[in-house]
């Protein structure tokens, strides 16, 4: 089944008239084409691609199932023509979407049509992947896997944060990426006690830890990982540390399997940290869904009651972070499978020391 056939599937379960899509992530979901603009228009039985002049000869040659329109005017005037054309009296917004300025030129462009909201719809239906996504967030992964091995052959103690995060950036955009799927974060010594820390024109701290959390994205698609490195020694605390963030992390991945909450996998995680007196130095959750954002639905956390769905892709990432001294994470993304999880990220997890 297509994307767009299991959309209406979904949709006409619960609403009438059309959908309207605007956001750039929901429309690349649904048409496969990326822009910086444009609508897509969905009704029982037809389905069109509202583009300007910058991409309508690529969606024509890239798009199908759908009709591909020129908009020559205001976006919101052309679908309210094809509204009317199809006799259409309803429409349905992704209300996480739609600003209140955005709003009120949808009540001005389709004054005579009932405007309703979406709600999670999307969101959930692209918690589950399909196999082609799933093969998409794998090849984004392999190269990300690839940036990691490559960044341990350049590394030293005469390099700064910053040096590191470029490097792994140039090595994905040389090798295929689009873009990093986020801004790559490299921080070391008592920086790598910040789970967001920005990288600086800083030289590494030598017999410290240097985080990096970094991910290709790939013909649409994100990968993530991070990984957690020593450069010069690990005295025996930096590797109690690392091994118990380690226990935590293997232990959230033997829980993950279809059928398990988003909270028991935390649990799993939580737990080891916990018992063994760092708490309170774990503030984040264990994981996040990925594919088309690097931040998706659902997530492994101690809020998420829900079942976590079979072909989900999550990150698995524990931490440790001691407040002005370091911090290690350690994460992989996997897919949910019946029974166990899918490992995507094939980078070694034992404690380097460079």
């Amino acid at each position: 089944m297509s994307v767009l056939d299991n959309f209406r599937k979904n949709f006409y379960g619960k609403f009438d008239g059309a959908a309207l899509v605007f956001s750039k992530e929901n429309r690349f979901y649904l048409t496969g084409f990326e822009s910086s603009d444009g609508i897509v228009l969905i009704t029982r039985d037809k389905a069109f691609l509202l583009v300007d002049f910058r991409y309508f000869e690529i969606a024509q040659k890239k798009v199908f199932n759908y009709e591909v329109v020129l908009t020559k005017g205001p976006m919101l005037s052309v679908a309210s023509e094809i509204l009317k054309s199809e006799s259409v009296n309803q429409v349905v917004i992704e209300d996480d979407y739609v600003t209140i300025s955005l709003y009120e030129r949808l009540k001005k462009a389709f004054c005579n049509v009932q405007i309703s909201n979406m709600g999670d719809l999307l969101v959930v239906m692209r918690a589950i992947k399909s196999d082609e996504e799933i093969n998409g967030i794998m090849n984004a992964q392999k190269l990300t896997d690839a940036a990691f091995l490559h960044v341990l052959s350049v590394l030293n103690e005469n390099m700064t944060e910053n040096d590191v995060a470029l490097e792994l950036d140039y090595f994905m955009r040389k090798n295929g990426a689009q873009e990093a799927a986020f801004k790559t974060i490299a921080v070391s010594g008592s920086k790598s006690s910040l789970p967001h820390g920005e990288p600086a024109n800083i030289k590494l701290t030598k017999n410290s830890f240097l985080t990096m959390d970094f991910g290709a994205r790939l013909d649409g698609y994100c990968a993530d990982m991070t990984r957690t490195v020593v450069i010069g020694k690990a005295d025996e605390e930096m590797k109690q540390i690392y091994n118990i963030v380690l226990d935590a992390q293997l232990a959230a991945l033997a829980k993950i399997k279809a059928g398990v909450t988003g909270e028991a996998v935390d649990a799993a995680a939580r737990n080891i940290i916990s018992d063994k007196g760092y708490g309170n130095c774990f503030g984040h959750s264990t994981g996040h869904g990925l594919g088309i954002e690097v931040h998706e639905y659902p997530s492994y956390s101690p809020r998420f009651k829900e079942i976590i769905p079979e072909n989900a892709v999550l990150s698995i990432e524990p931490g440790i972070y001691i407040e002005g001294k370091y911090g290690v994470r350690i994460e992989d993304i996997a897919v949910v499978k019946k029974e166990n999880a899918l490992n995507l990220t094939q980078s070694s997890k034992k404690l380097i020391e460079i």
